[in-house]
């Protein structure tokens, strides 16, 4: 009996060492147990991998598809113009789409938070494409607010009035009436006796057919174009003349503005509803478009010069692939913040890789039929004008504003044809416009806990403010905008990230999203290949950084009107392309100044954060020297924090991922 009570007593003093050596052991591993026990709070998502993809494919497929792709490859060697684009569609179209959806759905938040985890000195960079978004959502809208007109126009009946002179804008005495232009190549023209001896060229011009010799020395617009510059748009004729307002497209835009609130307030699943229509609709327009278009007289001609016959010796031009290299950015929208934002609102294991194909494929099948319905039509307006293709073709807004508006009232049912364009218009210009704006949001929602809950105030705020930067100088945030910060953007993630942060562990994070490569094929070719190392590592940032150096070369002054765009228009553009670049010591200073407040040591702004999410896989590789270097590293984000947690002996901080890397050893395994 003594002896089993003895027994007893042994037992209970080695369960309580035991305990007492278990609860030591926890103790050290309480970071690594929180990371894992106290996940950060979901973001509100997609329903679905479908509404996804089409958000992001609204965000790709925009107004350019249309008016910007075909000029471009018209331009520049017609269907020779597809080599150069699809090689960099290759080589930086895909692998960048691919590598933000990464970032965006790996990290699950929005890219400031996402490159401040990485390391707080930079995070600035993830402010710089919100801010490119920002720029070109500024002129995005006045573009859509243009197409709104056109769309009440018609719904009013005045669809007809853009191809006549005899409005009340038009300036009759240099207004041709393109319609009646047929009238000129009969026997009898207007205004000429029977048996005259005819010019070689007549214009139909208040109502009579003039001898074009005697308009030598005469500007000439048709009347598509004056209703689109007199009417519709009303341009300043100097860079500082705000004496006027143009009312109606001041009405537009505050509609517009008012319906993109609408569209982001709801948050990702209002979005992904939307883009049912706003997405699947255009292309099923364009298709009717493109079906009508072809079965015009003169259409043949038409997609002749455009994609029927290449000339290949433009291949042998820097400027042909640099505008290849041009047209792709800006249509894809990389560089921009927006689908990694998007991103960050898919579940973690979605197939990235499938949905990055996706909106591959249907950019650039959306800029080839649209390209294609529109040359057909030009192809038929060059039938009706007796002239050539290369005549009636003109580059970026007069192609959709001037010349296929022209086109449209020649056609049985014009108002048709031109609620169908026009609409389709309307949908991929608001579906990207909602992109670009929500982007900006979602930065906020994730660094202010106050805000999450008051979504519709930050919405407001904002489309509030990008509204009134937006009336004046819209030829200043086109020109400007959108390609030179966008690229520098680009090219600084890609170093960022497979270099700093490191190529290793960005190749594990992907295996942590898509899983183990299932076979050598897809290990090899699929989403799991070294060739997209290899990429994001070299061939990206060496083609970024040229392209950035190829941004410097202009034409000053713009447009070689030293009148109306003076030194100063491009002193002020200069500063909005810089501007995304600027906050990057901005934010780089605000971070030193937050942690000297917190009293956290200056070498944490060097380092990976506690927060990241890849912390409970590469803590596992920790020495002791690397433990070391993390014990001063702040357990929650500045917005996140309490008072009591700002000493540096604060408590274990609950509720969010205690995760570290001291990133130097990353970027020793590198070299």
């Amino acid at each position: 009996m003594a002896s089993n009570e003895e027994d007893s007593i042994m037992q209970t003093e080695q369960t309580e060492r035991s305990t007492e050596q278990t609860g030591s052991t926890n103790s050290s591993n309480s970071n690594r147990n929180k990371t894992e026990e106290a996940p950060e709070e979901e973001r509100d998502g997609f329903d679905n991998g479908v509404e996804f993809v089409l958000t992001c494919l609204g965000l790709a497929v925009g107004l350019g598809n249309i008016w910007r792709f075909p000029t471009r490859a018209y331009e520049n060697g017609g269907s020779a113009f597809l080599i150069p684009y699809l090689t960099f569609a290759f080589l930086l179209g895909f692998p960048s789409v691919y590598f933000e959806f990464l970032l965006g759905q790996y990290n699950g938040k929005s890219p400031p938070v996402i490159f401040r985890r990485v390391m707080p000195i930079l995070e600035g960079i993830g402010w710089m494409g919100p801010a490119v978004a920002a720029l070109v959502a500024i002129y995005y809208i006045v573009l859509i607010s243009w197409i709104s007109i056109y769309l009440v126009n018609i719904f009013r009946g005045h669809f007809h009035v853009w191809g006549k002179c005899d409005n009340a804008w038009n300036e009759v005495e240099t207004c041709i009436d393109m319609i009646s232009q047929k009238k000129c190549r009969t026997e009898n023209p207007p205004g000429w006796l029977n048996g005259s001896t005819l010019p070689e060229k007549m214009f139909y011009i208040n109502n009579t057919c003039v001898d074009a010799s005697n308009y030598t020395n005469v500007s000439l617009t048709s009347a598509t174009e004056q209703y689109f510059m007199r009417n519709i748009i009303d341009p300043s004729n100097t860079l500082y003349e705000f004496e006027t307002i143009n009312w109606p497209v001041l009405a537009a835009m505050t509609a517009c503005w008012i319906l993109t609130a609408l569209g982001i307030v709801k948050g990702a699943k209002v979005m992904g509803k939307i883009s049912y229509v706003a997405v699947i609709l255009p292309y099923v327009i364009v298709a009717i478009l493109f079906v009508r278009g072809i079965t015009l007289d003169g259409a043949g001609d038409g997609i002749s010069y455009y994609l029927g016959k290449p000339d290949f010796s433009k291949l042998g031009h820097a400027k042909t692939w640099i505008e290849a290299l041009k047209q792709l950015c800006f249509s894809l929208s990389v560089g921009h913040g927006a689908l990694m934002s998007l991103a960050a609102y898919s579940k973690k294991h979605h197939n990235v890789f499938r949905d990055a194909s996706i909106v591959i494929i249907g950019d650039t099948c959306m800029s080839l039929v649209g390209g294609a319905a529109v040359f057909s039509t030009l192809g038929f307006l060059a039938k009706q004008r007796g002239v050539t293709v290369p005549e009636v073709v003109k580059s970026g807004l007069s192609l959709a504003f001037v010349v296929y508006p022209e086109a449209m009232t020649q056609m049985p049912f014009p108002w048709l044809w031109s609620f169908l364009f026009f609409f389709m218009l309307f949908l991929l210009g608001a579906s990207t416009e909602i992109a670009l704006v929500e982007v900006f949001c979602s930065c906020i929602y994730d660094q202010s806990k106050s805000l999450r809950n008051k979504k519709w105030l930050v919405v407001t705020v904002w489309c509030t403010t990008l509204y009134l930067a937006g009336l004046y100088w819209f030829e200043l945030f086109d020109s400007y905008t959108a390609g030179f910060s966008s690229v520098c953007t680009l090219g600084c993630e890609f170093v960022i990230i497979m270099l700093i942060y490191g190529y290793r562990n960005f190749s594990d994070d992907i295996v942590e999203v898509l899983g183990k490569p299932r076979n050598s094929l897809t290990k090899n070719i699929g989403p799991h290949s070294p060739w997209f190392l290899f990429d994001w590592t070299v061939i990206c940032p060496v083609i970024a950084v040229a392209l950035v150096g190829l941004s410097f070369m202009r034409d000053y002054p713009y447009e070689g009107d030293a009148v109306k765009f003076p030194v100063s228009f491009d002193i002020i553009g200069w500063c909005l392309s810089f501007l995304p670049v600027f906050l990057v010591p901005i934010f780089a200073l605000l971070n030193i100044i937050r942690y000297q407040n917190r009293r956290i040591p200056f070498q944490s702004l060097f380092m990976l954060q506690k927060q990241h999410s890849s912390y409970p896989r590469i803590s596992e590789g920790f020495d002791e020297e690397q433990q070391l270097l993390q014990e001063d590293l702040p357990e929650k984000e500045p917005w996140d924090e309490d008072g009591s947690s700002l000493s540096k002996e604060r408590a274990t901080a609950s509720g969010d991922e205690p995760a570290t890397i001291d990133v130097t050893t990353t970027i020793h395994q590198f070299y």
